[in-house]
């Protein structure tokens, strides 16, 4: 038997994929953020609303896929999802 740690038991690696999925989450939700910015606002609060948006958009988005992964219904199925997906780009590679 082998004395490396299972992928899902390695802390190190489970933190630096949060913090990759968190940063592209926020980076995805960037534009969407900036479209509902009320633009009649002076650039100061603009910039404000934004930086007050993005990373509470961001945050309650983290917290409703916790929920979900609490769910183990949603999980069944977040995973048939998720599989589907790499399936369909495995059969695109060949």
């Amino acid at each position: 038997m082998s004395n490396r740690k299972r992928i899902t038991e390695n802390q190190n690696l489970i933190h630096d994929l949060a913090v990759a999925q968190a940063s592209f989450l926020l980076a995805n939700l960037a534009p969407a953020v900036s479209a509902s910015i009320d633009r009649s606002l002076p650039i100061e609060a603009q910039r404000d609303q934004y930086y007050a948006d993005l990373p509470g958009l961001t945050g309650r988005v983290i917290g409703v896929m916790n929920d979900l992964a609490a769910d183990e219904q949603a999980m069944e199925d977040i995973m048939g999802m998720g599989l589907k997906i790499a399936e369909k780009r495995a059969m695109a590679e060949t």
